[in-house]
């Protein structure tokens, strides 16, 4: 899986260094052809741990890559491999810095603002435990919607077999990756730990790009040494 189209403009792919974008202070220096060298190597290093899966490889390859260029597409992409880490504030440090340093288009820069604000939104869940705030009207019925706000109080409340029971019934109304999600949580916290990978697997399947996909790979881990 490719981080992005914009990789295919890396100016670090070309042979010159015309492409390479301007050092973000200025008492940076403009990269040597060595550096380019180096930092295509990085990058393409890079690419290929990610699309094998090996995340943490694929993010330090490109860091270093962005260090020696200050390139904001190689910020870009520092971002993107963080994002399906689900490491949430770093991937928002460098969308912040591809936002800052380079020249998006309209389409572009709004499609990345609508990631820093999944980023955002993931980043609270992940403190909250569950999704407390329902889908959007469109997507409930108002009794699914009755039955998720209740599974939600019932599961701050520590009832987690009622929240289960309200959750159940919401997704049968709304079979939503949101309300399976919360069935995840539930189900680990009432020891069924197959149910949760289950619900969990449900989840990544109904929605393959969300930010916080890193993060539940991980819980399903977790979950099977267990």
């Amino acid at each position: 899986m490719r981080l992005s189209p914009l990789l295919l403009l890396l100016a670090l792919l070309t042979a010159s260094l015309s492409g390479v974008a301007a050092p973000a202070s200025a008492q940076a220096q403009t990269p040597t052809e060595e550096q380019v060298a180096r930092a295509r190597t990085l990058f393409t290093e890079g690419q290929a741990a990610y699309d094998a899966g090996r995340f943490q490889e694929a993010v330090a390859k490109m860091r270093e890559a962005y260090e020696i260029t200050n390139s904001a597409e190689l910020a870009f992409n520092v971002a993107r491999v963080y994002e399906r880490m689900s490491e949430y504030a770093d991937a928002i440090r460098y969308f912040r810095i591809y936002l800052r340093q380079g020249q998006p288009s309209a389409e572009v820069r709004t499609d990345v603002e609508r990631r820093i604000e999944a980023l955002r939104e993931a980043e609270r869940r992940s403190r909250d435990h569950v999704f407390t705030a329902p889908p959007s009207d469109d997507e409930l019925t108002r009794e699914a919607r009755t039955f998720f706000t209740r599974g939600v109080a019932m599961f701050r409340r520590g009832e987690y077999e009622a929240a289960m029971q309200a959750f159940t019934a919401a997704h049968r109304f709304a079979p939503l990756p949101e309300v399976l999600y919360n069935m995840a949580v539930v189900s680990e916290r009432l020891g069924s730990n197959r149910d949760a990978i289950d619900y969990y697997r449900e989840y990544l399947r109904l929605r393959p790009t969300a930010p916080d996909r890193g993060f539940v790979e991980r819980e399903i881990e977790r979950l099977r040494g267990r």
